[in-house]
C-alpha cells in the first residue's frame, strides 16, 4: 500500500511539473539570478523565478551551486566599536571580596558588618543569621570565614588592648581543606603595600596593626584571586 501511494505521488508531481514547465520555460539570465540573490527583483518577477525553480531541475541545481559559491561579505569592525567592546570586557576576572567592618574597643570586638561567616562557639554562622540573633559583641578575638572560587579564607582578628590588633590569614583548598602554599598575601593601606608574605605554612600573620581601613590581597603567580576589605574603628 505504501509503495503504491509513493508511485501515485510521483505521478501527480510529474504531471504538475510538465504542465508548469510548458507555461514557464524561460530560464532566468545571469542578471536576473544576481538580482534574485540580492533581493532586488520586483515581487512579481521574484515569485516567477521561485516557481521556475520548482519546475526546472537544471536551474535548481545551478541556483544551489551559486549559493554554495557565493563569497561571504565581511565588513571590517570599526575601530571605535572595537575599542568600546574591549572596555566592556575586563582583562582579568574581578575576585570576590570579603568585607569586614569592626569596632575595636578596650575589651571587646564589635561586628558592624561582614559578608563572611562568623565563628560562634564551634559553629560558623552566616552574617544574616548572626544579625537576626543580635550577636555582635566578642571578647578578644573573632574568626571570619569566606569561600572563594577555589580557596577557603579564614581571617582571625585579635584585640591587643587599645588601638592595635593582630590579623591572621589562613588560606586552604576549598575541597580538601589542605594548606595552599606559595600564594602571596599582601596587606595594603591607601594602595600602599605594608607587608607581604608567601604562604609557606598554614597561616600569615600581620602583627600590631593600627585602626583604619586596609585591603588584604591573595594572589598566585598569574593574578589576584581574593580580596579582603577591613574597616576597623575604635
Amino acid at each position: 500500500m505504501a509503495k503504491q501511494l509513493e508511485q501515485l505521488i510521483k505521478a501527480v508531481y510529474r504531471k504538475w511539473k510538465s504542465e508548469h514547465l510548458a507555461a514557464d520555460n524561460l530560464h532566468p539570465d545571469e542578471e536576473a539570478w544576481a538580482c534574485f540573490l540580492e533581493g532586488r527583483l520586483p515581487k512579481e518577477e521574484n515569485e516567477r523565478i521561485k516557481a521556475h525553480l520548482l519546475s526546472c531541475d537544471s536551474c535548481a541545481e545551478n541556483f544551489t551551486l551559486q549559493l554554495k559559491l557565493k563569497p561571504a561579505f565581511i565588513k571590517d569592525v570599526p575601530a571605535e566599536l572595537l575599542e568600546q567592546m574591549k572596555n566592556l570586557v575586563s582583562p582579568e576576572v574581578r575576585p570576590s571580596i570579603l568585607e569586614i567592618f569592626l569596632a575595636l574597643g578596650e575589651k571587646t570586638l564589635e561586628i558592624l558588618n561582614t559578608t563572611g561567616d562568623v565563628l560562634v562557639g564551634r559553629e560558623f554562622v552566616p552574617a544574616p543569621v548572626l544579625r537576626s540573633r543580635r550577636i555582635k559583641d566578642f571578647k578578644d578575638e573573632i574568626m571570619i570565614l569566606k569561600d572563594f572560587k577555589d580557596i577557603r579564607v579564614e581571617v582571625k582578628i585579635e584585640n591587643k588592648r587599645g588601638q592595635a590588633f593582630d590579623l591572621t590569614v589562613f588560606v586552604k583548598d576549598k575541597q580538601t581543606h589542605c594548606v595552599i602554599k606559595d600564594l602571596r598575601v599582601t596587606l595594603l593601606k591607601d594602595d600602599l603595600e605594608l607587608e607581604s608574605y608567601l604562604t609557606t605554612s598554614d597561616r600569615v600573620i600581620f602583627e600590631h596593626i593600627l585602626l583604619g581601613k586596609y585591603t588584604v590581597e591573595i594572589s598566585n603567580i598569574e593574578s589576584k584571586i581574593a580580596s579582603i576589605l577591613l574597616d576597623i574603628r575604635k
